[in-house]
């Protein structure tokens, strides 16, 4: 397990430095036993999130709650009902200042800014990166409804609200049914998974790390997950940040 060091606003840890991400194409991979526990790794201390490393882990996720005041200005945001999609590329120094300028103002936005800033140290120090490719969106429906995998290495996600995002166990879906697979059918027509088994959800709030199908020595193997519902009533307010 990777050694975390304290951040610097405030006694949350974050992972430390370790075997970088460039250098798994040089590692030999073994299989491993196909149990939730050991596949998705889940837990309340940000620790967890380096468990993507592991061998035939798609998915890791720290339970967690944002603060209070960063919650504050996700409700007014999400209650003003409007905001520009932002995309860029920043290194987590230069994060502050660019969201400064892009996001609304409000006496609770350098709480939410610094969540996000905190999240994109985690990130970038996780897969040893300078920048990060950050999003951040407000959505009234979903962007992605489909269940997919991603054609990058990995991705994080955290949903500050709404509903979060949907994913299968690998073991229970026929890859064969994604995309043109399914034959014009839906998820739950094509049998991409048994109709017994209900898509896992990650929590509000919640910070998941998926690998994606460009991950050494994991093509073809990405996390299957999809957006989840949303609407003007109930917005999806998100951050993702993706490996460069």
């Amino acid at each position: 397990m990777t050694s975390l060091n304290p951040h610097p606003l405030t006694d949350t840890k974050y992972p430390a430095s370790h075997q970088s991400y460039s250098d798994l194409a040089q590692c030999t991979f073994y299989p491993v036993k196909p149990d939730q526990e050991t596949l998705y790794p889940t837990g309340d201390d940000p620790d967890v999130l380096t468990e993507i490393y592991q061998p035939g882990v798609r998915l890791t996720c720290w339970q967690r709650t944002p603060g209070t005041k960063a919650m504050h200005y996700v409700n007014w945001l999400t209650e003003r009902g409007h905001l520009l999609p932002l995309r860029l590329v920043a290194a987590p120094e230069a994060l502050t200042e660019q969201l400064q300028k892009d996001l609304p103002n409000h006496p609770d936005r350098a709480s939410f800014i610094a969540d996000i800033v905190y999240l994109t140290e985690m990130f970038t120090c996780l897969f040893d990166m300078e920048e990060v490719g950050l999003r951040l969106s407000l959505l009234t429906q979903a962007m992605c409804p489909r269940f997919h995998v991603d054609r990058i290495g990995a991705r994080m996600v955290c949903t500050y609200s709404g509903q979060g995002t949907e994913w299968l166990p690998n073991e229970a879906i026929d890859r064969t049914k994604l995309g043109r697979g399914s034959q014009g059918l839906t998820d739950d027509q094509s049998g991409l998974y048994p109709l017994e088994i209900t898509p896992n959800q990650v929590d509000t709030g919640d910070v998941v790390i998926m690998k994606g199908d460009a991950w050494p020595g994991h093509e073809g193997q990405g996390l299957v997950h999809r957006s989840p519902a949303c609407s003007p009533d109930e917005p999806r307010l998100f951050v993702s940040m993706d490996v460069m």
